[in-house]
């Protein structure tokens, strides 16, 4: 049985290139789950922006209809299916976990797999990755107020004109001031993820976010760890991929 982990899916009806990708995506999940039950997929964990905009349960359920279907196929065949926020879609829900058969994780979430007669099990922190962008200052500045209960309540609150013209002013905000930042401050900062993998005691860090996928092996504490990075959704992107026997591809 498999465990998969992605991220940063973006999709958005302007994009139908993604879609595709999603919907074949899917299916290859469920093609797999119906051959054998040794190669079932157990747990699917999407590690956020999964949706380029998220306005709210109320406006963006029905904007994103086909893929909350497709999900919940998915989920009806037997994986469990993990979805986190990311900072494009830190507004979904209560209704969207009841109509698409996912369940919310917080960032910062843990996982643990079983001990095999050959291995010990593995800690793994998840997370989206931008709470580790701590050399953007005004990024992080602008992440605490949106993701402040308060600030999220009386959003959610505004008539659905109001909150699409105001999540269109942040988005070319946004694009505006990232022309002007380099690519070392709007990465993840090395000290924080080491902070992050010892406050967990994890042992492997997954993330995305960046669009930057990698893998990198260094040792801390005299402890050898590995973070990914997850890639965004292109033709080619892979799920990465852990084997519950621990064998990681």
């Amino acid at each position: 049985m498999k465990i998969l982990f992605i991220s940063d899916l973006h999709l958005d009806p302007k994009r139908p290139d993604i879609q595709e990708c999603f919907n074949n995506f899917i299916h290859s999940c469920l093609s797999t789950n119906q051959r054998s039950h040794n190669q079932k997929i157990h747990s699917l964990y999407i590690l956020g922006d999964l949706f380029e905009v998220w306005l709210g349960d109320d406006i963006s359920i029905a904007l994103y209809k086909d893929a909350i279907e497709r999900l919940k196929t998915l989920s009806d065949s037997g994986t469990h299916i993990y979805i986190m926020h990311g900072n494009r879609d830190f507004l979904l829900g209560s209704e969207f976990e009841s109509v698409s058969a996912c369940q919310l994780i917080p960032d910062s979430y843990t996982i643990t797999l079983p001990a095999s007669s050959s291995s010990i099990a593995k800690k793994i922190l998840l997370s989206h990755g931008d709470n580790y962008c701590t050399d953007d200052k005004d990024y992080m500045q602008l992440r605490a107020q949106l993701r402040a209960p308060n600030w999220q309540q009386q959003f959610l609150a505004k008539p659905s004109n109001e909150r699409i013209t105001i999540a269109q002013n942040m988005r070319q905000q946004s694009q505006h001031y990232g022309q002007h930042k380099s690519a070392q401050i709007m990465d993840v900062n090395q000290k924080t993820i080491e902070q992050a993998l010892l406050k967990h005691q994890a042992d492997m860090l997954i993330h995305g976010h960046t669009h930057q996928p990698a893998t990198y092996n260094f040792a801390l504490n005299d402890k050898a760890v590995t973070r990914v990075v997850l890639p965004d959704w292109q033709p080619n992107a892979k799920a990465f991929t852990i084997n519950l026997s621990n064998t990681i591809a």
